[in-house]
């Protein structure tokens, strides 16, 4: 039935803006555009199963891509349910299997998604590009306890008509933290509108890596607010006041009232509290533009690939992204790919690759079961999601990086060693599931360390310490880094082989873009 699109009063699909723009380009479905277009995306694929042209597998997870004379030819998966190995030929393979924010284990990401198609891809010969190019949503709920296992994102949309602030004065957020005031106590004089004072031209609107940073700064100088001091004000009783209640429930409605629910305090009458998390990852495979890999026959689609976005990304393009690569681009360039293939019949699953990628997958399983440690599975994620926000997060530097390159080897050894894993691999067993994606988020949590450490700038998602300018802005090196790091797997404890492909602009000149 496709998205219900907000519309205006006339009928016509309408707009609003997105952090980073000043023109009304987005079209919305109130404060789910992208829960929507995924029902959207669903139903029609659906539809396809149900007229039979598509065969769907639920409840399956790819664990290796099969390479027949240099093509990729197929996969090996798992039945979750049975815990089943299974093979599957194709003479194209298409990976559709989204980001890799969970290495930082609490982000706005489902909890289910993981890095594993990619990461094989990867070890299978595709070049990882950009690895340490990760977007800080800067409009989160503020983690609430050690138990957390996800964050919930509020859509950057609340920006249009929320205003972000902190106290001024540290006297002042330290007795809110102590619950000796509220945030309605404060009076306006004494609050810091930091994203409209730094970057007027923008105001609440700036992209989202400089408004997570104005963020962690305001809590770093101790003006944060919350019991842990790690969350700033999102207030609207300045629009409730100009638009009435009325206007904004049916603008945010449903956001106000997720809030409402996780929280249990009422934005309608007190500041929604905000922080920067993990949303998005603008690295991924590389590929070209029919979207192949470098592994002829192997394409990347969505957010598993690097194509769109550079270093940064601005809100609601993710969504456009995975919408065009799917609806159109792939429909018309993989036919270029087959019409090679046509002679080419189905390759048996009794072929020799196939059987070696089987035994391959089946060994990591049987190892992981093996080991029976003191560990669990969480504990090893936490203790990396910990090292990689701290050290490869919203601001990064040469001594931290290089500190937790070693922090991480040394805690993929110990993995290794002393990871506990129940149950067995013939059944469903969501503890082994999870211990082969952590497995291979402690490598990949490597990989984005070394790239961070080899680029030697700041731009966008990748914020340098060393290199900002005297107003604390990122400092590109355009003439040193203007390429895209594509990462060439040689093997677990060696480094990889950078690959770089130069950005060539031929119509626009490279120039620093200011929000002030």
């Amino acid at each position: 039935q496709g998205v219900p699109f907000a519309r205006e009063y006339g009928g016509l699909l309408d707009n609003r803006s997105f952090g980073g723009a000043q023109v009304s380009r987005t079209f919305y479905a109130r404060g789910q555009t992208g829960q929507q277009l995924l029902l959207g995306a669903y139903q029609a694929l659906e539809r396809q199963v149900g007229l039979g042209t598509v065969q769907m597998y639920t409840r399956h997870e790819m664990l290796d891509v099969v390479t027949i004379d240099g093509k990729a030819r197929g996969i090996i998966a798992r039945d979750l349910v049975t815990g089943k190995l299974e093979r599957h030929f194709g003479h194209a393979v298409l990976l559709c299997t989204g980001g890799y924010g969970n290495v930082f284990f609490l982000s706005t990401n489902a909890m289910g998604s993981n890095v594993t198609a990619a990461w094989k891809a990867y070890k299978r010969g595709a070049a990882f590009a950009n690895p340490c190019y990760t977007q800080i949503h800067p409009t989160c709920i503020p983690v609430s306890g050690e138990y957390q296992s996800k964050l919930t994102l509020m859509s950057e949309s609340l920006r249009n008509d929320g205003r972000v602030w902190v106290p001024k004065t540290k006297e002042d957020a330290q007795a809110i933290r102590e619950g000796k005031k509220k945030p309605t106590d404060i009076a306006e004089a004494d609050r810091d509108y930091y994203l409209e004072r730094k970057y007027p031209s923008f105001g609440n609107l700036a992209p989202r890596d400089i408004s997570s940073r104005s963020a962690k700064e305001a809590c770093d100088d101790g003006r944060g607010v919350g019991k842990t001091g790690l969350a700033v004000y999102l207030d609207f009783s300045d629009a409730i006041q100009r638009l009435g209640k009325d206007v904004i429930e049916a603008r945010y409605g449903n956001l106000f009232d997720m809030y409402a629910h996780i929280t249990n305090e009422n934005p309608y009458e007190v500041p929604m509290r905000i922080y920067p998390a993990v949303h998005y990852t603008m690295g991924g495979i590389w590929v070209d533009y029919d979207l192949m890999t470098t592994v002829p026959g192997l394409y990347a689609l969505g957010e598993a690939n690097f194509s769109d976005h550079g270093a940064n990304r601005l809100g609601a393009s993710a969504l456009m992204q995975g919408l065009a690569d799917g609806y159109f681009v792939i429909p018309y360039t993989i036919g270029a790919y087959l019409s090679g293939e046509i002679f080419t019949k189905p390759i048996s699953t009794d072929h020799p690759a196939f059987e070696e990628a089987e035994k391959n997958v089946n060994d990591t399983l049987q190892k992981l079961l093996s080991i029976q440690g003191s560990r669990s599975v969480d504990d090893f994620h936490k203790e990396l999601g910990k090292i990689m926000w701290e050290y490869c997060g919203m601001a990064r530097n040469a001594e931290g990086l290089r500190k937790a390159r070693q922090m991480v080897r040394d805690l993929r050894a110990a993995f290794w060693s002393d990871v506990r894993v129940t149950g067995t691999a013939d059944e469903f067993n969501p503890d082994l599931e999870k211990a082969a994606r952590v497995a291979d988020f402690l490598e990949l949590g490597e990989l984005m360390i070394v790239d961070a450490l080899e680029r030697n700038e700041s731009c966008g998602g990748h914020f340098r310490t060393e290199y900002q300018t005297e107003e604390g802005e990122a400092m590109r090196n355009d003439d040193a880094y203007a390429y895209v790091a594509a990462w060439q797997f040689n093997g677990v404890d060696n480094d990889p082989v950078l690959q770089k492909e130069d950005l060539v602009y031929e119509n626009v000149q490279l120039a620093v873009r200011s929000y002030k």
